[in-house]
């Protein structure tokens, strides 16, 4: 029977470094933990590490599942690449680093031998093990955990060490709306408020918004790629690096008050195609938030938007072309949007979101003297005679000076204004 990497360190099989790492998980030697010399045999990646979940269901939607194992050389090479091509430039200097200085950092590994914590350093090392054909260790902390029946006791500190107290690389904003959507909803390992906390975050607020920017990339999917389950495709948000657009609207989305938010939100959607796609004279998220500020915040306007893509059915057309063509990449959108099929009802809706938004904005600033004049207006309504009491007789004199100041602008305006009107 094969031991597990425990049993190895009890047996005396694994060399003890001489140090220790201690986490937030109690034992004897209060959180402190040995670390021990691996050999990368025993060693396998981590499938659930939540950096690169969505480019691991890229990978099995693109050559179907695979199944993680230490003695697979095939999975541990998939996601070794997987790790490399994050971040090609990081790992190889991880890799000099750890050549030129050895491994500095432990990495955090299960008894089973799935890699924990240290993917980076770990393919790092392999590679160079690989380069040079001489055998390489992996110097890690081994935990008494599975990551089935101890899932959420792993996730939990998979966060911690990803994201709170050591607060090492962030996730791509990608992968960190998808691993907040698919812990709390899908999986429903731990609650919003307990992600909060392990990731060491100051509030709840980012977890919800990162909800609900899942929800809105889900939509997005079920639009350009229809059929299956969209969770399984959300790597399509980062191919299309759709984060700056979503987090720009998503908000606004969510609180929009709508009795046509469905529409709306679909509307928006085909606008996100569009600016990824057909209108390429601004980035997309500055192109989202021309829609957010200039349309969403009116209702005229969105009711003429809503107008402009339910016309002859043209939301539905988009629908109903990638219900035939759904895609499965970047490219295929780009091919989708320039057929001619598609082409010219985007091109059409562009014009019609260009209009309005230029319309939106000159009559913005027509009237962003009224905004100043309303702010002014409240400011001063807000000052009492009360609130010179706690002033120092110099301020007290200041304040005075100040107020006939704005008396003489205000009668400068005022006859200024008078003239013009003879």
């Amino acid at each position: 029977m094969n031991q597990d990497l425990l049993q190895q360190a009890a047996a005396g099989k694994l060399e003890e470094t001489g140090a220790s790492k201690k986490l937030p998980i109690a034992n004897k030697n209060n959180g402190n933990y040995k670390v021990y010399k691996i050999p990368l045999d025993e060693l396998y990646y981590n499938d659930l590490n939540g950096r690169i979940a969505t480019q691991f269901k890229q990978y099995e939607a693109e050559n179907g599942a695979i199944t993680p194992m230490k003695n697979s050389s095939s999975y541990n090479e998939v996601f070794q690449d997987l790790v490399y091509n994050s971040d090609a430039k990081a790992l190889d200097e991880t890799k000099k680093s750890i050549e030129n200085k050895s491994q500095q950092e432990p990495g955090v590994v299960l008894k089973d031998g799935r890699v924990l914590d240290g993917n980076r350093r770990f393919t790092a090392i392999r590679i160079w093990q690989q380069e040079t054909n001489v055998q390489k260790f992996f110097e890690a902390v081994i935990l008494d955990l599975d990551a089935q029946s101890d899932e959420k006791k792993i996730k939990e500190l998979e966060l911690e060490l990803q994201l709170g107290t050591e607060a090492k690389i962030g996730y791509d904003p990608i992968d960190r709306i998808f691993d907040v959507y698919n812990t709390i909803e899908v999986k429903k390992t731990m609650t919003a408020e307990e992600y909060r906390d392990f990731a060491g975050l100051a509030k709840i607020n980012k977890v919800n918004n990162d909800i609900e920017f899942a929800k809105l990339i889900l939509d997005f999917i079920k639009i350009v790629s229809p059929g299956g389950n969209p969770i399984d495709k959300f790597y399509l948000a980062r191919d299309l690096k759709l984060d700056g657009p979503i987090e720009e609207i998503g908000k606004t989305i969510a609180d929009l008050k709508s009795k046509n938010k469905r529409a709306v939100t679909d509307a928006v959607l085909v606008n996100l195609v569009i600016a990824k796609t057909v209108n390429q004279s601004k980035a997309p998220n500055l192109q989202i938030r021309d829609v957010k500020n200039s349309i969403l915040s009116d209702a005229n306007n969105v009711k003429n938007y809503l107008n402009a893509y339910e016309k002859d059915d043209r939301i539905d057309d988009v629908v109903d072309y990638f219900k035939v063509n759904p895609i499965k990449s970047s490219n295929d959108l780009k091919i989708a949007t320039e057929s001619t099929d598609l082409k010219p009802i985007l091109t059409t809706l562009n014009k019609s979101t260009e209009r309005l938004v230029e319309k939106s904005k000159k009559a913005t600033k027509r009237t962003k003297i009224l905004t100043n004049l309303d702010k002014i207006r409240d400011n001063l309504e807000d000052i009492h005679t009360s609130n010179f009491k706690s002033l120092t007789p110099d301020e007290f004199i200041e304040s005075k000076e100040m107020i006939v100041e704005i008396k003489k602008t205000v009668n400068k305006l005022l006859y200024e204004l008078g003239k013009s009107g003879e």
